[in-house]
């Protein structure tokens, strides 16, 4: 069935998801970044704060990742798993699906940026067929200064998941 796995399934994000979906960024956003921006300026960054999302995965514990995108510039915007949901394809899941939706939207690229510490997420685009092209992001992020490379994928028309045959692997903290 489209769009269900193993225990979970993919769809879209709904207003009372906004919660779960912000502590969704939290718990991997600690996870990825707190070696070198600090737990407790993620924590303060993200208090009260709600997170958008096009698509979420969900299994018997509630929402555990999500992808938003903006279908006006092809840029996929977040893209995060819970930490205690990684390595069950989620995060390769829902970035198909939001690169199906661009591709319907008729962007022939995608494109993201990433931090350039986060190994972890790097290693998953490139991985899955993104290349870093043209200048990184630079912004000041709550008092630390984030370089952020911009990673760019060429989205074949009408190929809709045209990698899906590669086997999941250790997923996002994008």
């Amino acid at each position: 069935m489209p769009g269900r796995s193993a225990g979970w399934r993919i769809r879209p994000a709904r207003p009372r998801d906004a919660v779960a979906i912000s502590a969704v960024l939290l718990a991997a956003g600690l996870e990825a970044w707190a070696d070198f921006l600090g737990a407790e300026r993620i924590e303060a960054a993200n208090r009260g704060r709600q997170h958008q999302a096009d698509l979420v995965a969900v299994d018997d514990g509630g929402v555990f990742a999500f992808v938003a995108w903006d279908a006006t510039t092809g840029e996929i915007q977040t893209l995060y798993t819970h930490p205690r949901a990684k390595g069950r394809g989620a995060g390769r899941a829902l970035l198909d699906r939001a690169l199906d939706a661009l591709r319907a939207a008729g962007h022939t690229e995608a494109w993201l940026n990433t931090e350039e510490r986060n190994e972890r997420a790097r290693r998953f685009y490139e991985r899955h067929g993104w290349r870093q092209e043209g200048p990184a992001r630079v912004r000041d992020w709550h008092g630390a200064r984030l370089v952020e490379p911009r990673y760019v994928k060429h989205l074949e028309p009408g190929n809709k998941k045209q990698d899906a045959a590669s086997p999941p692997g250790l997923h996002d903290s994008a």
